[in-house]
């Protein structure tokens, strides 16, 4: 017979939380024990309570030279010498912290080199401001469907009603829209309406809106052109 062990109600008991600390940093440009003799010899002289049992983290962030893992375990001795509790290192080659973890160190993220990948990355990435390809629908939008684009909407087939076609830019429909049609959606109040055979549900530039009970008879079924002026929505015939 098998027995199975219950840890659910131990294991409530138990939690992981997330918990912020000052970590001491002891920076520098190059692993020089002698360096670190000198500077910590003379802090703890001054506090020596201060520093007993602290945990610090050697930080190489600033360093633009190439260590080899071997002289971590070195400083690492030196450090500890004098009371200290390296925990982890942050920068230094790959070598390097292979070196710490290799010692039981943990190795936290150098968040200067991620700034600067981040900052390559985005200088790299195309700007919002390059212009969106026109999306052309040439098959029907049947009610409950929507069809939205990023920048203009080029409609070449009929739009039902229940159906939305929506756009960050203009729509271009050079057939009839029943459903709902909706431009500039991320707020461009230059969009613009352009439909061959108006009868739509609802019709909306940059959030104002008209419904078709507010339509004017003489528009419905035109070729018609909608704009944008102030917060009024214009229709005109063309």
């Amino acid at each position: 017979m098998t027995t199975t062990t219950d840890f659910t109600a131990e294991s409530s008991k138990v939690e992981l939380k997330a918990g912020a600390f000052t970590l001491l940093k002891l920076c520098m440009p190059e692993l020089d024990t002698d360096a670190i003799d000198g500077l910590l010899c003379e802090r703890i002289a001054k506090a020596p309570d201060f520093f007993r049992n602290t945990p610090i983290v050697i930080d190489l962030t600033e360093s633009e030279m190439e260590m080899a893992g071997s002289d971590l375990a070195v400083a690492v001795g030196a450090i500890r010498g004098y009371g200290l509790i390296p925990v982890g290192v942050r920068g230094g080659s790959k070598e390097f912290q292979e070196q710490a973890r290799l010692l039981e160190l943990a190795v936290f993220s150098d968040t200067r080199r991620t700034a600067k990948k981040e900052s390559t990355k985005r200088s790299r990435t195309p700007s919002s401001s390059m212009p969106v390809a026109t999306k052309v629908v040439d098959t029907p939008v049947r009610s409950g469907q929507r069809v939205y684009a990023q920048g203009d909407l080029v409609l070449l087939a009929p739009v039902s009603s229940g159906a939305e076609v929506v756009a960050n830019g203009s729509i271009h429909a050079y057939t009839s829209i029943r459903g709902r049609v909706l431009a500039g959606v991320r707020g461009d109040e230059q969009a613009a309406i352009f439909c061959k055979d108006l009868r739509a549900e609802l019709v909306s530039i940059a959030g104002r809106y008209k419904v078709s009970e507010d339509l004017e008879a003489r528009f419905m079924g035109r070729l018609v052109r909608v704009t944008l002026l102030g917060d009024a929505l214009v229709f005109k015939k063309l």
